[in-house]
Order: C-alpha cells, then structure tokens, then sequence
C-alpha cells in the first residue's frame, strides 16, 4: 500500500447518496477492496463502500462508475 507524505494511503471515497448501487465499480476493482454495504442509502439503495485496505489508487473505480461525482478516488 502506497502512502503520500502524510501518512494517507490511496483510497476510494464514496458519496453513499449518490451512488446508484449499480455494482460496476465493485466488479472492476482489480484489488477487491469496494463492496456492496448492508446498510441503506436516503434513496433505499444499498451503496457500495470501501473495506478500508487494499487500494492502490488506480481509479478504475471512478472510470466505470456512471454516476458522477459518486466516487472519487484520493492519491497516496
């Protein structure tokens, strides 16, 4: 896992009340590190979250997302 300066490692953040639930970005992840929460957007949509390790910060995530601004990946 990469790391930037301060200690932070790349990761994805994911704006749970806009994602559709749609799962692409989860089935493209290279690392396996998004998945399906269990939980309930304010849109009754189960959102996809990060497991909290793994991502390397290649953003295939945010490419194969169709919602904008629903996943924004931060560089190590």
């Amino acid at each position: 896992m990469q790391e930037n300066e301060q200690g932070v490692a790349s990761h994805p953040e994911i704006e749970e009340d806009s994602c559709k639930g749609c799962g692409r970005c989860v089935a493209a992840c290279p690392r396996q590190c998004l998945e399906m929460k269990s939980t309930m957007n304010k849109m009754g949509i189960k959102p996809v979250g990060y497991k909290g390790a793994g991502c390397i910060g290649c953003a295939i995530c945010f490419y194969n997302c169709p919602e904008p601004y629903a996943i924004k990946v931060v560089k190590a």
